[in-house]
């Protein structure tokens, strides 16, 4: 989600898919939006061509949807896109992934955002501590959320980083090959697997809404 890939460059705002819980009592979306500064890059303009504003929508028991989540862009990345990616089994936490970048450098980061429907606040798993946890040292994977695992773990998807993401984040691949993890949602203990988890599909999803 951008202004664009070559000048002119325009604003525009995408909304997701409507995420409805198991249970049927609340409903997500996203919206993303991509502001252009400028058309184009002008002699002497050293600024942001484009930045983001990523919002979340939720509904509870089909009252109004309510702004829950906003990510703003930063001086370091301008850059945002929020994806609901499922709820849990029992309808209350909605599992989605935020993808923050800087325009015009190599590679993003991917983390993970929990959103707890009964009390309407946010838990944010640090990736860089449970890593440097787990492999001994500072590390740093690309990750993507693949949804819950039929044991309600939360299923982790890591990519090794390219040399030029390497560069940028001043930081190594973790391993060289594709990874797969489940992580605790309440102790937050990330263990890598042997396979992608088997992933158990929970929330429904309807097209062109709201």
């Amino acid at each position: 989600m951008t202004c664009g890939d070559k000048p002119p460059f325009s604003s525009r705002t995408v909304k997701s898919d409507l995420l409805i819980a198991p249970d049927g009592k609340h409903r997500a979306y996203a919206e993303m939006e991509a502001t252009a500064l400028q058309p184009q890059r002008a002699p002497g303009y050293t600024g942001p061509l484009c930045i983001n504003n990523s919002r979340l929508f939720v509904s509870a028991d089909s009252a109004d949807f309510k702004l829950t989540f906003l990510q703003e862009p930063a001086d370091v990345e301008t850059g945002n896109f929020l994806r609901p990616v499922d709820w849990s089994a029992d309808g209350r936490r909605l599992l989605a992934e935020l993808s923050e970048w800087q325009y015009e450098q190599p590679g993003a980061n991917h983390s993970v955002l929990i959103y707890d429907s009964r009390y309407g606040t946010f838990q944010q798993p640090e990736f860089a501590h449970l890593l440097a946890k787990l492999y001994g040292h500072e590390c740093a994977f690309n990750f993507h959320a693949l949804g819950f695992s039929s044991q309600g773990t939360i299923a982790l998807e890591a990519q090794p980083l390219t040399p030029e993401e390497e560069e940028v984040f001043g930081l190594s691949s973790c391993a060289r090959k594709k990874t797969y993890f489940e992580m605790d949602r309440a102790t937050e203990n990330l263990v890598s697997v042997p396979e992608m988890p088997k992933l158990q599909h929970n929330g429904r999803t309807e097209t062109g809404k709201p």
